[in-house]
Formats: structure tokens, sequence, C-alpha cells
């Protein structure tokens, strides 16, 4: 295998504390405990590290959703540094950690993807 890649469930990862400058999400928060896998990525990521979020718009940006989604996560310890929607299919986010602990209850799931047929 790849010694840079280790599959593993992604609210479970085998790396320590603050030992990652970044955090890709790249269509991957497909799971229904998709604020697991923001909190797991607030435990291994240094203080100064940096999350990048790629996901389909309609998951995340429909009916005032994306708004829902920055709150949910800043309640799991991060601020949205910038968010780009010039794409009409995917929207993409970069986060840095807001000074506070995720909240360990907090449950989250995005929107089902929308396809529409060409």
């Amino acid at each position: 295998g790849n010694p840079y890649i280790t599959p593993c469930d992604m609210a479970n990862v085998p790396l320590p504390d603050q030992s990652v400058d970044a955090c890709i999400f790249c269509l991957s928060l497909m799971g229904t405990n998709l604020a697991d896998f923001i909190r797991e990525a607030h435990r291994v990521l240094k203080p100064d590290g940096r999350v990048k979020i790629a996901e389909v718009r309609s998951r995340i940006d429909a009916n005032g959703s994306l708004q829902e989604f920055k709150e949910m996560l800043d309640k799991l310890g991060f601020a949205c540094i910038t968010t780009d929607r010039s794409n009409k299919m995917f929207l993409t986010m970069e986060l840095k950690k807001n000074g506070n602990d995720p909240d360990g209850n907090l449950k989250y799931t995005a929107k089902p993807c929308i396809y529409k047929r060409r």
C-alpha cells in the first residue's frame, strides 16, 4: 500500500492529537455521523492548521442550509475563512480552529445529493 494513505473510519483516525497541518474532505462527508468526522479533524489538526472542504453544493448550500452548516462548524470548533460558491455544482470552504472545544453531543447530517439528468 501507499505509506501516505491510512484506510480508516474518519471518525477514529489512528493519528496523534495535533499532528497534521491540513485535513481535506473532498466529496467525503457522506456519512450520517458527519459531526464525528469534523470533531476528529479538530483533534488531529495542529492549532494553526487548516481544513479544506469540497462538497456537492446541493448537500450544503440549498435553501439556507449553508448558514446552518457554518453554525454547526462553529459549534465543532471551526471558523470559516473562505467559502467559494462560484462553481454551480461544488462548494469549497477553508476553515481554521476558532479556539473553542468541539461540542461532543452535536449531531449533523447534510442533505442528500440532488442529481439531475443531463
